[in-house]
């Protein structure tokens, strides 16, 4: 950071217990930092299926296509209803 002059620094560790997590800044009245993973999921009958997983910090924009593309692979149809954040909604 010194020789770069830079104040970032990517994939550091702040949890010597959960080397995996990472902070992620959503700018929320509150919280402005979150840890933890970000998931995308959907329920079918009552059963859960993840369709992605990181600990890093992504937009959620592009998810939803990807999520109407596997629920389609996976039941040979597509999804009767379609609930999620409008963050899913926004473009990349």
């Amino acid at each position: 950071m010194f020789v770069n002059k830079t104040k970032r620094v990517d994939d550091r560790n702040v949890s010597i217990s959960q080397p995996h997590i990472r902070p992620i800044v959503r700018g929320k009245a509150g919280t402005p930092v979150e840890f933890g993973a970000k998931i995308n999921m959907s329920v079918v009958n009552g059963y859960v299926f993840l369709g992605e997983i990181s600990y890093d910090a992504f937009h959620e924009g592009g998810l939803l296509e990807n999520a109407i593309i596997d629920h389609d692979t996976r039941f040979h149809m597509l999804p009767a209803k379609i609930l999620a954040d409008q963050a899913y909604t926004r473009p990349c």
